[in-house]
């Protein structure tokens, strides 16, 4: 199927929704957690949008030996366009992670764990519903299949437990890929996409406290019909805020 060629070619952050593991060398046990408007989010790019992000629900299994999965599902908004190209505007939806509304299930398996650092397989595929700006026709929303693989290297940069103060870093590249139907494809990108459209994401950050998150998020797709317009990468820098 269609799920299934996506997940093993592609898969988060869900980037900046990222799990941290805090103790990666540390004895832990199972669990099952249920959070409710735990993360939000702002953020900017390069295509002059300004966004706001929240994660409505979370649902997360942690195993013993480090396994992690769930499902996620997250809200975005664009307050703010600069841009008066409609196909790039959609396409800026259509490069977030976190766009539109978003529902999607994840896993992480470990690979590497150290006392200050750890590296593991991080995957996720979901479907997004994306408000857009239709070049023709008033339909003003379509459906995006996709999916997310890659690598996440995690390091401890500073910590005092007296404070209960750390910093964390991670770096995160991965492979992408996404599925729209023809007729949104007409529509919203002027058949100027596949519609199975591939590419890479690199995404980098540090997080203070266990609470506050910068990242820096460059994703591109590079099988596009029109590489100067759909081809381009998009660079975002998103402020989140854990609760």
């Amino acid at each position: 199927s269609l799920y299934l060629l996506i997940f093993i070619t592609s898969t988060s952050l869900y980037s900046q929704l990222l799990d941290i593991d805090y103790y990666p060398s540390a004895k832990k046990e199972s669990f099952f957690k249920v959070s409710l408007f735990k993360q939000f989010m702002g953020g900017v790019n390069t295509l002059g949008h300004v966004e706001i992000h929240g994660e409505v629900l979370k649902i997360n299994f942690s195993s013993k030996n480090g396994f992690n999965s769930g499902l996620s599902i997250v809200g975005s908004n664009s307050i703010f366009s600069g841009n008066k190209d409609d196909k790039k505007n959609n396409l800026s939806h259509l490069l977030n992670p976190l766009g539109g509304i978003n529902g999607s299930i994840y896993f992480s398996l470990p690979l590497q764990r150290k006392e200050k650092s750890s590296l593991r397989i991080n995957s996720r595929m979901g479907t997004k519903w994306i408000q857009g700006t239709p070049l023709r026709g008033s339909e003003n929303s379509f459906l995006s299949h996709f999916g997310l693989f890659g690598f996440v290297y995690q390091r401890l940069l500073f910590e005092d437990a007296l404070e209960n103060q750390r910093i964390d870093f991670w770096a995160y590249p991965r492979l992408m890929a996404s599925q729209i139907n023809k007729d949104d494809l007409t529509l919203f990108f002027n058949d100027e996409l596949e519609p199975f459209s591939y590419g890479y994401g690199l995404e980098t950050g540090v997080e203070f406290n266990r609470k506050v998150r910068l990242v820096f998020l460059l994703n591109q797709f590079v099988n596009t019909l029109e590489p100067d317009t759909m081809g381009i990468p998009v660079l975002r820098f998103t402020l989140g805020y854990r609760f």
